[in-house]
């Protein structure tokens, strides 16, 4: 009987092993230690699309893969300025040599996502391998240049980081994948992440934690995925999105949270990108628990863009952008419920580009977490192809320009005002938007 025991025990044991193992496990630790201490700065970079095929000098046409009859002025060694080609290395390596003699003092990362090139030339189809590869390029890049367990690194899936692009859908194999490359980071992935893809991670102890939310269970050109009125994947992060900003509102406003996403919401000319019935409930979430969350960072569309969470009466929330004219005189904008940042790109659509924000550390005249101020820095491509050398340089810092010095919903509210109010604020805007193209 007491063998019969023992084996019994030595089996349950096994079998308890087995189902741990088979579940990740979640880190429930914040990334950033109590006491450590802050510089209140933060990266925020976006869309890399690395391109290992990119040729200098190749036919645009053909997406900078090819040579034609004769060598391309328009592909040079940093990137091909506003084709459809994407990021040469000499371009990403150059990023990443700024960031590490340059921006080497922030407390933590933010990558809003889309690392691998495009899936657009028939004659160099992108692979499985192709789509692992770039993830782990990418990831090496970080871990070269800052150190990942003082320095944070928190990434988020673009569409085109699957292995179909545009459509994830839940249990996509991609998320094993990524739980793989990604397990340096002593991320809270857990069984959210395994089986859809966001997460829920504390970034400052008790202070400040980032909702990673997998946007293309929202975005309309996921065709696998249902809107958010149904059963399915949209809806069901959705609501878990409301339970996880409930959970933060209970707290008394002690515990702020930023979320960030790939796919915006809106595109830059106000467009929805997302599912009719998901862009109905997700701004109205956004403005209900504004006063908790601190910022909302995108990427997705290559622009630089800033637009302000406002009420449109009945508990519903929409927004309102610099560049409407009409925006000085909105009432809306004197209560706004928070702002919508969405960063441009290292893809050289428009001029390729980085951003470092300033963040409040600890309690004070505004909770912890507000964006206080950012720098705005790119690089002139056509001059960097010219002279065979990348120079980065400030494009603006933000407190100058929007003339106030913290972005909460009042804030940025007064910032679109400030700036739709003046009709040279506006041309600059525009401007910004293209990063100076």
């Amino acid at each position: 009987m007491v063998w019969l025991k023992s084996v019994t025990c030595i089996t349950a044991c096994i079998l308890l092993v087995q189902s741990t193992l088979a579940v990740p496990l979640k880190n429930e630790r914040p990334l950033i230690k109590r006491g450590s201490g802050l510089s209140g700065k933060f990266l925020h970079i976006t869309d890399i699309h690395l391109d290992p095929y990119y040729k200098e000098g190749a036919d645009p046409d053909d997406y900078c893969h090819t040579y034609g009859k004769k060598r391309s002025k328009d592909s040079g060694k940093y990137g091909a300025l506003g084709t459809d080609c994407d990021s040469p290395k000499a371009l990403v390596d150059a990023t990443f040599d700024f960031l590490k003699k340059s921006i080497n003092d922030v407390d933590f990362i933010i990558y809003t996502g889309d690392t691998v090139r495009h899936d657009r030339d028939d004659n160099l189809p992108r692979t499985q391998s192709d789509v692992i590869n770039g993830h782990k390029s990418v990831m090496k890049y970080f871990q070269s240049t800052y150190d990942i367990k003082n320095t944070p690194y928190i990434p988020t899936i673009g569409n085109n980081d699957a292995f179909d692009h545009n459509d994830v859908s839940k249990n996509d194999k991609i998320f094993s994948q990524l739980e793989k490359i990604w397990n340096p980071l002593g991320l809270s992935l857990g069984s959210t992440f395994s089986s859809g893809g966001y997460f829920d991670q504390e970034v400052l102890d008790g202070k400040l934690s980032v909702i990673n939310l997998n946007s293309m269970y929202f975005f309309e050109k996921n065709d696998d995925v249902d809107d958010c009125d149904g059963s399915g994947e949209a809806a069901d992060q959705m609501k878990w999105l409301e339970s996880t900003l409930q959970k933060y509102s209970k707290k008394g406003g002690d515990h702020m949270v930023y979320i960030m996403g790939h796919v915006p919401p809106i595109d830059d000319d106000g467009s929805k990108l997302y599912k009719k019935k998901c862009y109905k409930k997700y701004f109205n979430l956004l403005g209900k628990y504004g006063d908790i969350i601190a910022g909302h960072f995108t990427g997705h569309t290559n622009n630089d863009n800033l637009n302000a969470i406002v009420s449109s009466g009945g508990g519903d929330y929409d927004f309102i952008s610099p560049s409407d004219k009409d925006a000085k005189s909105s009432k809306k904008l004197k209560t706004a419920a928070g702002g919508l940042f969405n960063a441009p790109s290292i893809i050289p659509v428009n001029n390729p580009a980085i951003r470092v924000y300033e963040y409040q550390t600890s309690a004070g005249d505004y909770p912890v977490g507000t964006i206080r101020d950012w720098n705005q820095y790119y690089v002139d491509l056509e001059k960097a192809n010219d002279k065979r050398s990348i120079e980065f340089e400030l494009e603006y810092t933000a407190s100058k320009f929007y003339g106030v010095d913290h972005f909460d919903g009042a804030g940025i509210g007064q910032a679109v005002m400030n700036v739709a109010g003046n009709g040279d604020s506006r041309d600059l805007y525009n401007t910004y938007s293209g990063v100076s193209t």
